[in-house]
C-alpha cells in the first residue's frame, strides 16, 4: 500500500508540474494536444493524474513544451520557471540534452558512490526524491549535474561531499576496474581462468 501511495504522489507531482509549464508557456490543452497529435481529453487525463505517464511519453510532452528534463526536475524541486524570451531554433534530436550521452568525471564519481552504498539506480532515485529512472539518466550522461544537484545526491545517499571529492580526484574508479576485469575474465579460456582463480585465492 505504501508503494502505491508513493507512486501516486509522484504521478500527481508530475501532472501538476506539466500543467504549470503549459500555462506558463501560454498554451491551451488544445494547443498541446495538437503538438502531440492526441486528443484534448488525453491532456486533461495527464494533468489530472488519471493517466500514468511512461518515461518516453513524459519526454515527448516536455519536448512539445520546449523544456528540458533537467528544468522539469528543477521546477519539481520548487525552482520557478524562467520565462525569458528565447529564439526559436530548429534542432534535431541529437542536439537535445536528453538524447546526448556526456559522461563526466562528476557523473562517474556519483555512480561510484551509489555502488559503494550498494544501492540500485531505482533506490537511489527514490532516496533523492526523483522519478524512478532519473539516476540512470544521470549516470548515462543524459542529464547535466551542477554543484547543487551533486550536493543533494551525495547527501541523500548518506555520504559527505568529501567522499565525492575523493572519487572525483581518483585516477581510476573501483567499479570501472572491476567491470573491466570481469569482462576480461569472461573471455578467458579455461586453463587461464584456473590460473586467475589461483592468483585471486592467494590474495584472500
Amino acid at each position: 500500500m505504501l508503494g502505491r501511495s508513493n507512486e501516486q504522489k509522484r504521478i500527481e507531482s508530475n501532472a501538476k508540474v506539466l500543467k504549470k509549464v503549459r500555462i506558463l508557456k501560454g498554451l491551451s490543452r488544445k494547443d498541446l494536444a495538437k503538438k502531440l497529435n492526441v486528443t484534448d481529453k488525453a491532456i486533461e487525463k495527464f494533468e489530472n493524474a488519471r493517466d500514468k505517464l511512461s518515461e518516453t511519453r513524459l519526454l515527448k510532452i516536455l519536448e512539445a513544451l520546449e523544456i528540458s528534463y533537467e528544468d522539469f526536475l528543477k521546477i519539481k524541486r520548487g525552482k520557478l520557471l524562467q520565462s525569458k524570451p528565447r529564439l526559436k531554433n530548429v534542432i534535431t534530436n541529437s542536439d537535445r540534452r536528453s538524447y546526448q550521452k556526456i559522461i563526466t568525471k562528476e557523473v562517474r564519481a556519483l555512480k561510484a558512490l551509489r555502488i559503494l552504498r550498494k544501492l540500485s539506480q531505482d533506490k537511489a532515485s527514490y532516496l533523492c526524491g526523483y522519478s524512478r529512472p532519473t539516476i540512470g539518466h544521470i549516470e548515462n550522461g543524459r542529464i547535466a549535474v551542477d554543484r547543487e544537484r551533486i550536493h543533494h545526491i551525495v547527501g541523500c545517499l548518506g555520504l559527505k561531499i568529501e567522499d565525492f571529492e575523493k572519487y572525483l580526484n581518483a585516477e581510476v574508479m573501483r567499479h570501472e576496474v572491476i567491470d573491466q576485469c570481469r569482462n576480461k575474465i569472461l573471455d578467458l579460456p579455461d586453463e587461464k581462468l584456473s590460473l586467475i582463480k589461483g592468483i585471486i585465492d592467494s590474495l584472500g
